[in-house]
């Protein structure tokens, strides 16, 4: 536990990390303030009433807010609650298989691997027609806009950041030595080289904190001037939400249940995990680089290279590749916007987000245990 508090004392004393820390807070809180007066208003005005918000609209629903005092905020709700009906009940999930088999039907695998997906979403469609997860409203025509904020924009930046900070924090703690010029007297003394698994789940272990060091400050800020106390027992189903892809417009289709308090705390879950995969790609990037400068320069090739990459494999249309390299985390991050949904093109799973995310984990950690063995045997003293 000595050289574990030590190694977090390396790190955490680091100035440069509460700079970035501070930078990354002012950049979430730009963006928060961003969003535009009467959105605010419309949201924090309308969910102060217990009868409005984030309710299942029926006929006594429906009954209820046309007694109510009329304002403009009401009038608006009472319009859009009006034309609302359950969508999923008609909804064909064959209309998205043939147009995504049709996009990828260069290659029959992929082709049938789209198949399969949507022959399993047309379950999760009847089931939500079932339940009536369209009918609830939500945040009502405000729906789609806060919720793509909220979890395409911010959340998206929060764990970008945190990305970063896990990155760079492993490659500080795996180059200290370098840098220092003590890494041949740290790997003679009695710890020896033992001591660089203590580095790397030190760093690991710090990835989760640093994700709730910028998460938890602007989530706060971003609660603090957007009232959702009525929203949270929502289903994020409701029919006001949906996603685009290639210019094809579908409903909000999770493959579970969620209200947006669940969707959030999943989120929150998946992209601590996500963070904690880009710590050990730095870690396996900074054990097998000797220079830590070196090591920053392989990992943004790696991220940044693994993106590029797969919109060539697109490009080219060899779609099996490019679906396969959808499960690498840099593209978990980009398309945080529709983690638990069917995903459109850059996924063929149930849970795709999820079962990547754990895939890298297991891979990465594999490759990590490697290069430390690798690392056992490196001659360190030139």
């Amino acid at each position: 536990m000595r050289r574990w508090a030590w190694e977090w004392r390396k790190l955490f004393c680091l100035p440069a990390l509460w700079v970035f820390w501070g930078l990354s807070l002012l950049c979430n809180g730009l963006l928060i303030l961003s969003v535009s007066g009467p959105d605010r208003d419309f949201l924090n005005g309308t969910s102060r009433d217990a009868a409005l918000l984030g309710q299942r609209v029926d006929s006594v629903f429906l009954e209820q807010l046309d007694a109510l005092p009329s304002t403009q905020n009401r009038t608006l709700l009472l319009y859009s609650a009006r034309g609302m009906e359950n969508i999923f009940q008609d909804y064909d999930t064959g209309r998205l298989r043939e147009f995504y088999q049709d996009v990828v039907g260069a290659s029959p695998t992929a082709s049938a691997w789209m198949g399969r997906k949507y022959s399993l979403l047309a379950d999760r469609t009847a089931h939500l027609a079932q339940t009536g997860a369209a009918m609830d409203l939500y945040a009502g025509p405000l729906t789609q806009k806060s919720h793509s904020f909220l979890f395409g924009t911010l959340l998206r930046a929060i764990l970008a950041q945190a990305a970063l900070a896990s990155m760079l924090g492993a490659l500080h703690l795996l180059g200290y030595e370098e840098l220092h010029g003590t890494q041949g007297f740290v790997c003679a003394c009695r710890a020896g080289r033992r001591l660089y698994r203590t580095k790397v789940l030190a760093a690991l272990a710090a990835s989760p904190l640093f994700f709730a060091l910028i998460a938890l400050p602007s989530l706060g800020l971003y609660f603090a001037l957007f009232d959702y106390s009525g929203i949270w027992g929502a289903s994020v189903s409701s029919q006001f939400n949906f996603l685009t892809d290639l210019m094809l417009t579908r409903p909000f289709l999770t493959w579970a249940d969620f209200t947006v308090a669940e969707y959030l705390a999943a989120f929150l879950a998946l992209g601590a995990a996500l963070t904690a995969a880009f710590a050990l790609l730095a870690a396996l990037c900074g054990l097998l680089v000797r220079s830590p400068y070196l090591a920053a320069m392989v990992l943004a090739l790696l991220c940044l290279g693994g993106l590029g990459l797969t919109a060539a494999l697109g490009e080219a249309k060899c779609w099996v590749g490019y679906l396969l390299f959808c499960f690498q985390p840099a593209i978990v991050w980009l398309y945080c916007q529709g983690w638990f949904t069917e995903l459109g093109l850059n996924g063929v799973l149930p849970f795709q987000e999820t079962a990547a995310v754990a895939a890298d984990l297991l891979l990465l950690g594999l490759g990590v245990r490697w290069a430390l063995g690798k690392f056992t045997r490196k001659d360190v003293s030139s």
